[in-house]
């Protein structure tokens, strides 16, 4: 039986499974840009700005590629992505109930839960989709922002294509390199960035495989929660606590064990003792927008959203790990560092510049890998 924080981690996987669409089809974009750059790149010419004449003519066969491979994308990664946010609202649903039953020993507790249960699974699954949860919308969202990428990518490509040719045409003039030499050392440069041109709403550029992980991990992990606390609405628990995960970040750390209400008010609450019967006060931190607006659950937050009992649910201790989040954020840089070297080895021109870049590439992993090893780390993906 699967642990909120272990379907929030699946759910992100299966955000990563479609970044990983993306990543794919920007090395072939890169492939297929460079091959039009090498085309006669040795070849002298009478005329300097013949090689740069007759690249530019090829404009329109490049953009049709780029247009192909992103039609192709395009039909299996909309699919792949409206498939990973009902799939991970889905997985969510019920299951914290379920753990909740499980943890109550008293009998008479416990059947009165079972019973809540069994009702709110029976209307769960009359309805499938509870209206107004927002899955279908997030579902859409994240639909909508792989169009905006598809557009952009095809923009990024023409402009990236023409950025190369006119640079090694005007570094080639001085006379200093080769056009080989020149056109390599911008393709280095422009392609370490990756395809980009894609904006959040705070105005960050980001590159085609960061901004599609970005979005979908939004948009899956907060299915998950969604679909953890459409269970408990339904079986009428309104209270949840936050998880504790061994590497919380700033914004985060703070809500760790606190308890949240999902339609009440923060402060002092009755509550019943659900081993006694006993009247209770919870103290209640905010309610779960409140807390999500002050950042918990932020993209790639591992923290969940389990049911809250009173009198029986106790906060989890902070496991205890050589390891910090520091460690894992050095991790994903190192991570990142591979993949950029992965750009600039898909984009090489000449046997040196895949050698150095393939070389990177082994190197990072190498480093990350050496990290997650002695931090007893999980390698993310």
């Amino acid at each position: 039986m699967a642990t909120p924080e272990e379907e929030i981690a699946a759910a992100l996987e299966q955000a990563r499974e479609v970044a990983r669409m993306y990543a794919d089809a920007e090395k072939v974009l890169l492939q297929r840009i460079a091959a039009r750059i090498a085309d006669d790149v040795d070849q002298a010419d009478d005329d300097p700005s013949a090689w740069q004449a007759k690249r530019l003519a090829e404009l329109g066969q490049l953009r049709r590629e780029a247009e192909r491979i992103i039609a192709r994308l395009e039909r299996a990664a909309k699919a792949a992505a409206q498939k990973s946010v009902l799939d991970a609202w889905a997985a969510g649903m019920h299951q914290r109930v379920i753990d909740a039953v499980l943890d109550v020993h008293n009998a008479k507790v416990r059947k009165r839960l079972e019973r809540t249960l069994r009702d709110a699974r029976q209307l769960g699954s009359g309805q499938l989709i509870n209206p107004g949860q927002g899955v279908n919308e997030l579902a859409r969202q994240a639909v909508e922002k792989l169009d905006a990428v598809h557009v952009g990518a095809l923009r990024a490509v023409d402009d990236l294509y023409r950025q190369v040719i006119a640079e090694t045409a005007g570094r080639v003039l001085t006379g200093a390199q080769t056009r080989r030499q020149a056109a390599q050392e911008v393709l280095d440069r422009l392609v370490a960035r990756g395809i980009t041109g894609f904006t959040d709403s705070s105005g960050r550029i980001w590159d085609l495989e960061s901004y599609v992980a970005m979005a979908m991990r939004t948009a899956t992990a907060r299915a998950a929660v969604d679909g953890h606390l459409a269970s408990l609405r339904d079986a009428g628990i309104d209270l949840v606590i936050v998880s504790t995960t061994p590497y919380s970040c700033d914004r985060c750390d703070p809500w760790e064990g606190k308890i949240l209400t999902q339609n009440g008010t923060a402060g002092e609450r009755p509550e019943t003792n659900v081993l006694t019967n006993e009247p209770i006060t919870v103290q209640v931190a905010a309610t779960v927008a409140q807390a999500r607006l002050d950042g918990l659950l932020h993209p790639q937050c591992r923290h969940s959203l389990s049911a809250y009992l009173p009198g029986l649910t106790r906060p989890a201790p902070k496991p205890d790990v050589a390891a910090d989040y520091g460690d894992t954020q050095e991790v994903r840089r190192l991570q990142r560092q591979a993949r950029q070297w992965g750009r600039r080895a898909a984009a090489a021109i000449d046997p040196n510049s895949e050698r150095k870049a393939n070389a990177k590439i082994r190197e990072y992993r190498a480093r990350a890998r050496e990290l997650v090893k002695t931090k007893g780390l999980r390698m993310p993906r």
